[in-house]
């Protein structure tokens, strides 16, 4: 934790101040940090997602009866290549960012000549659907990292109010 002494209390006030103005950047430093934790963990749950090979670079058919359970080779490699975080923003006082993937899969459909969106892939393996087992790889990478995020960005912030008081 950084500890600040003062000499007395116009100093108090002028490091008041600082810290006020200079919270926003301080604190998108420290969302960064956390951000990049939970990121790295979520990448890590993209790429151990299992391979489920069928024609054309996509998994077979699933069924109720006979579900999927995994992902294309393609399909795996599309989604870690979409994977990213969104800008760090202020949405109402509250620094965030968000973790998904964009875009579309490089293997045209009849339904979609794009490609299969990536966020409705990655939603339908994040919960499940009739035909797909789920694989909730975000909200097990959230968990498993969110306390080693907590604790980068409370470093974060103790490193980044050391130097705006230096």
């Amino acid at each position: 934790m950084a500890k600040i002494e003062f000499k007395g209390i116009d100093e108090y006030a002028k490091v008041l101040a600082t810290l006020k103005n200079e919270s926003e950047a301080i604190l998108k430093c420290a969302v960064y940090k956390g951000a990049a934790v939970v990121a790295d963990e979520i990448k890590k749950g993209l790429k151990s997602l299992p391979i489920q090979e069928g024609k054309n670079g996509l998994p077979p058919m699933g069924t109720a009866e006979n579900p999927l359970t995994g992902v294309s080779r393609r399909q795996k490699a599309d989604l870690i290549d979409s994977f990213g975080l969104a800008p760090i923003e202020n949405d109402g006082g509250y620094i965030q960012t968000k973790a998904g993937v964009d875009g579309y899969g490089s293997i045209p459909t009849k339904k979609y000549p794009k490609g299969v969106p990536n966020a409705m892939l990655m939603r339908s393996i994040e919960s499940g659907t009739s035909f797909r087992k789920k694989h909730p790889i975000f909200r097990q990478a959230t968990n498993r990292a969110r306390k080693r995020a907590e604790e980068a960005m409370r470093n974060e912030v103790d490193i980044q109010i050391q130097k705006t008081m230096k």
